[in-house]
């Protein structure tokens, strides 16, 4: 370090820490972290170089003697009877050396390390009496956390009951794997919220939710890594994993016992080249001193344990040029920008754009039309601005300047209430209703086969529609007008549009577009209400009635139907000839007769021949199945059709019993 005199150190820890302090409250409390891991990290070490070099201003309220953050929420207070410790971190391969020589110092010889994937997820304690979940809780600052039992219970895969009637305690790590997270994403900024910055604090304002039902809809997932007190018998990590494994704990698969550097060192290369194919976040590796024993010797500093280590991946970040800003206009009216830059590789694909969101965001990292930027993959998946290069920005830059109208219709945008979304208020707005029109048809919706996005825009644009209700008018004569169009094409269409007046009413629920009213809350509430007549003149209660439907679903259902605008296209909709109501199982589990995949978890994957996708899920779940999208230990079956994947694959590792399409049915039958 360079010299630095006691006053100016005195001065710069006092800056440290108050930057840090601020940080880690949006960090660990807001779950909103203002900057990325890397940068937070130098800091944190610069304060932690100053704090070993002027001994005398270490304090306890320093950043560096607390573990995660301090608990401001109206959560019920958990005092972890053992504290739930951070872990220290390192960056280069130089310090993992360091760390074993100094293991190897301490123990006075040589040792076996258990190397696991780093989470990148929120830590979680689980306490068992007598085999039953009792209690699951956060970290919070390490001695006191969040009581989160009520919302621990809708994870699927946390075991509510042992294999064994143990009473103990073990501890993970909460994660949202990608696939999630790009769904909550993508749903949150539809809807004109702020998005969560990565997978951690997406699961950390997922669990951490007053409201119960809102972490169910989450998809939340667990790691099971530690055993806090284990039986008699197990003596090593690698053992004790194995054994919650058997109890029935989600554990990963991927930890390995190894005893040398060089060893550990292929390791992390194997996952530094892997972890983009993960289904889920990782930052890091972890080494854990295998042998319990040796542990409870090593025991802990005031803040992490003397017998791990993390060894944190580098960023990958590129520098870019921003060429132009575009605002695009969801089907909800949202308008967002979107930065267009020069394209460079990332995380194994060509990026050349980055969403930033909303307004504020966009004025918050101050982007401007020219400016060189840091890009790199939230969450591995999702291209993201981190920062401005402002040394690099040119003199005559000048602030980017936020649209007052629409980009496609020209009228006035708004801020509503409490978001911080811009928004186009005019429901004639054609990009609103070209996005309404492809929605409607889409397979989670009305399933209308061959009508994409592209054919959409031609029949706006040929002023053939505008509105959903306006397809079913559609002639030959209209079709034959549009690019690429003959008679097999047109008749085609023209079948699928008929076919899908016969869908249960939950799909044109769903195809409507209606905010928060997703495919899932749609057969819900069709369920419920048997018609369109009766959903349409439901009150806000009688919607919020409904089991995992809340205040904001019902709402906004409420809200849709009072417009006179929506009565009426649902009343041309009727008088079309389509079907207004629920044609679904209306049976509860307990009354399907038993068969083959009664109660089963079942995950479809690869290209089917005999069903599409959503009929086969249709089909299953009429037999009292639950299909899921990710496959895991809590797998039943995957059933699968030609070009299967990484789902395939991974029940082969998990051993979970693979059907091909072809068993599935003769099985149904």
């Amino acid at each position: 370090m360079a010299e630095i005199t006691l006053d100016e150190a005195q001065k710069e820890v006092a800056a440290l820490r108050k930057q840090l302090d601020e940080w880690a409250e949006a960090y660990y409390s807001k779950d909103a972290p203002e900057v990325e891991d890397n940068v937070y990290d130098q800091k944190y070490n610069r304060l932690l170089e100053l704090e070993k070099e002027f001994p005398q201003l270490v304090t306890s309220d320093s950043i560096t003697q607390r573990v995660g953050g301090e608990i401001d929420s109206d959560f019920t207070k958990v005092a972890h009877q053992i504290p739930m410790l951070s872990m220290g971190d390192v960056f280069s391969k130089d310090e993992l050396k360091e760390f074993d020589q100094r293991i190897q110092k301490l123990v006075g010889h040589p040792v076996a390390y258990n190397v696991e994937l780093k989470i990148d997820g929120l830590s979680l304690s689980l306490e068992y009496e007598n085999g039953k979940l009792v209690r699951a809780s956060t970290r919070g600052n390490g001695n006191v956390g969040e009581d989160v039992t009520a919302n621990a219970r809708y994870i699927s895969d946390i075991p509510q009951t042992l294999s064994e009637p143990l009473t103990t305690e073990v501890r993970g790590e909460c994660y949202m794997g990608k696939e999630a997270f790009a769904k909550l994403n993508q749903e949150r900024d539809d809807n004109g919220q702020d998005v969560f910055a990565n997978p951690r604090n997406a699961a950390a304002g997922s669990l951490r939710q007053l409201d119960a039902k809102v972490t169910k809809k989450r998809d939340l997932s667990t790691f099971i890594y530690t055993w806090v007190n284990p039986p008699e018998g197990i003596t090593s990590q690698h053992q004790a994993i194995e054994e919650m494994h058997k109890l029935g704990f989600h554990t990963n698969e991927t930890g390995r016992k190894l005893s040398s550097l060089d060893e550990i060192f292929d390791f992390i290369d194997e996952y530094t080249e892997k972890r983009d194919s993960l289904t889920y976040g990782i930052d890091g590796i972890v080494l854990k001193v295998d042998d319990l024993n040796i542990e409870q010797e090593l025991g802990n500093t005031v803040k992490v344990p003397r017998w791990e280590i993390a060894y944190k991946f580098p960023p990958e970040e590129q520098e870019t040029i921003v060429r132009d800003i575009e605002w695009t206009v969801g089907r909800t009216g949202v308008v967002t920008p979107t930065a267009v830059m020069d394209p460079v590789q990332l995380a194994g694909t060509t990026v050349a754009r980055a969403v930033l969101h909303n307004p504020d965001l966009l004025k918050q990292k101050d982007v401007r039309i020219g400016d060189t930027v840091k890009l790199h993959k939230a969450g591995d998946i999702i291209p993201e601005i981190s920062e401005v290069v402002l040394s690099k920005r040119t003199e005559d830059s000048v602030p980017y300047e936020i649209p007052t109208i629409c980009p496609s219709c020209g009228q006035d945008l708004v801020h509503l209430k409490d978001e911080v979304a811009l928004r186009c208020i005019n429901p004639s707005c054609p990009a609103q209703v070209e996005e309404g029109i492809t929605h409607f048809a889409s397979r989670p919706a009305m399933n209308i086969g061959g009508l994409g996005p592209k054919i959409v825009k031609q029949l706006i644009a040929n002023d053939l529609v505008h509105n959903v209700a306006d397809l079913y008018h559609l002639t030959p004569d209209d079709l034959a007008d549009l690019d690429h169009f003959k008679e097999k094409s047109i008749n085609n269409l023209l079948t699928a549009i008929d076919n899908s007046k016969k869908n249960s009413v939950e799909l044109l629920l769903t195809g409507l577009g209606i905010d928060h009213v997703g495919a899932k809350a749609a057969r819900l509430i069709a369920k419920k209400f048997k018609n369109m007549e009766k959903i349409t003149s439901a009150g806000v209660q009688d919607v919020a009635a409904i089991d995992t439907i809340g205040t904001t679903i019902a709402e906004s259902l409420t809200t849709y139907f009072a417009q006179p605008a929506a009565q009426k296209l649902i009343e041309e909709l009727k008088e079309s000839g389509l079907n207004m109501d629920y044609l679904g199982q209306d049976t509860d589990s307990e009354d399907i007769q038993d068969n083959y995949f009664k109660g089963k978890t079942v995950v479809l994957t690869g290209k089917l021949e005999h069903y599409s996708r959503s009929e086969f899920t249709k089909k299953l779940q009429s037999l009292g199945a639950k299909v899921t999208g990710s496959v895991s230990h809590k797998t039943d079956y995957v059933i699968y059709g030609k070009d299967a994947g990484s789902k395939y694959t991974k029940a082969q590792t998990l051993g979970v019993p693979l059907l091909t399409e072809e068993e599935a049915i003769a099985q149904i039958e």
